[in-house]
């Protein structure tokens, strides 16, 4: 396995190969709620601790909610490295997202999160009610 490094989120659409979600999707470009999915392992202690701190409060205040908050049990399968610790949000929107991370008032603590964690993997996913959409653009 390759080192993994930390990287900020980007602007630049979905991965090569994949396809924003379609027809079917309960959400999508129009500004439906979205999964901000987050794997890393912790670095430093004091530096996530004091992103921890406020982050729940502001993730709030910008229209996220914590659904689901985890420690790595076991590998089971997979092509990227394992992490520590997954966090899922949920966001009223990618804006809401976008607000979040762009919010002058909390230039102060992205830094935090950013010196505490390694290895961040920080995807955004559409929230779709079924698979069937997906499963019927899928050719053999």
């Amino acid at each position: 396995m390759t080192e993994q490094t930390r990287a900020e989120p980007e602007e630049t659409g979905p991965a090569p190969g994949v396809e924003p979600a379609g027809s079917g999707a309960a959400s999508g470009p129009s500004g439906g709620p979205v999964y901000a999915l987050n794997l890393f392992d912790l670095a430093d202690r004091e530096e996530y601790l004091a992103y921890a701190r406020r982050s729940s409060a502001e993730v709030a205040r910008h229209g996220g909610r914590v659904v689901a908050l985890g420690r790595l049990r076991r590998v089971v399968t997979g092509d990227i490295a394992p992490r520590q610790v997954l966090i899922l949000v949920e966001w009223e929107s990618e804006a809401s997202f976008r607000g979040y991370l762009d919010d002058p008032a909390l230039a102060d603590l992205h830094p935090h999160r950013e010196n505490g964690s390694a290895a961040y993997v920080w995807h955004l996913f559409d929230r779709l009610d079924d698979l069937r959409p997906l499963l019927k653009a899928v050719t053999m």
